[in-house]
């Protein structure tokens, strides 16, 4: 199956396609992908305001008789003579009022392509090593059992920060100070040839809260770590993603242009409360 490109739409909507077994991809396509659907309400918009606006009219005399004149025909074109209003009024009706309309519904479309996007259970998109949930819920489980210990243990902010950048991290870490939870330290991690950023917090009862954080760039760009691009979407529209499973809840929020991951065996609704609003 080839790929399909969004401008394909317009030919849909126009009804140039004729090929069946392409429509039908092409209609697949609007079903499943949010932007192809935007897409084709848009053109299909489009095409009916022009249709119900744009009356073609026989042309009128006089520019027939300006055609025949440069072309150096000798036709004489007969006709009854109009005045300004009666030339006026023979003009398409596709007015300025309608242009607006049309460029304002695109606009409000495209302004509000944010909400499209729905939460839905974005754990279950999340597949490979490289992947940030993944490993993000691997880390969490290799403290729980002492595997992974805090290079640097310390529960001042600034000192926490700081020793990130010793160790390399090249993007600016944030460390919140959250009023029911203690730093108790951070590790650096290395992972094709970059370092890492994850600190640990500790709760009233003892609960665990672990904290990975990358630069969006190292996901949208670099390709260092993954996330599904529906979550990636989700979490650019402001919103915040719990996921709850085998004891543990499992965070992603957006922290200035970093993304952070959160595990945590803590209540998920304190969780929620507690890093949601980093």
């Amino acid at each position: 199956m080839m790929e399909l490109r969004k401008d394909i739409v317009t030919a849909l909507v126009d009804g140039e396609i004729t090929d069946t077994t392409l429509k039908q991809e092409i209609l697949s396509k609007i079903e499943s992908d949010k932007d192809f659907a935007i897409e084709f309400k848009v053109q299909s918009l489009i095409k009916d305001i022009v249709k119900e606006k744009v009356e073609w009219k026989k042309t009128p005399d006089k520019v027939r008789a300006k055609v025949l004149k440069s072309i150096g025909s000798q036709t004489k074109v007969t006709g009854v003579s109009k005045s300004f209003l009666t030339d006026f009024f023979e003009k398409p009706a596709f007015s300025f009022a309608t242009a607006f309309v049309v460029i304002l519904a695109i606009v409000l479309i495209i302004l509000n392509r944010t909400e499209i996007v729905e939460k839905k259970n974005f754990a279950i998109e999340q597949s490979g090593n490289d992947n940030m949930f993944i490993q993000a819920k691997n880390n969490f489980n290799s403290i729980l059992s002492g595997k992974l210990a805090p290079q640097l243990t310390s529960a001042n902010s600034e000192e926490i920060k700081n020793f990130f950048s010793t160790k390399g991290v090249k993007y600016s870490a944030s460390v919140p100070n959250l009023k029911d939870w203690k730093l108790l330290g951070a590790v650096v991690s290395e992972d094709k040839g970059e370092k890492f950023a994850h600190h640990v917090y500790v709760g009233k009862n003892g609960e665990l809260a672990y904290l990975f954080q990358v630069d969006e760039s190292y996901i949208s760009t670099h390709a260092i770590v993954t996330l599904s691009d529906d979550l990636v979407k989700y979490l650019d529209a402001g919103n915040c993603y719990t996921s709850e499973a085998d004891g543990s809840v499992t965070l992603f929020t957006k922290l200035d242009n970093n993304i952070c991951a959160i595990v945590s065996n803590g209540n998920p609704r304190e969780i929620e409360k507690s890093f949601c609003s980093l």
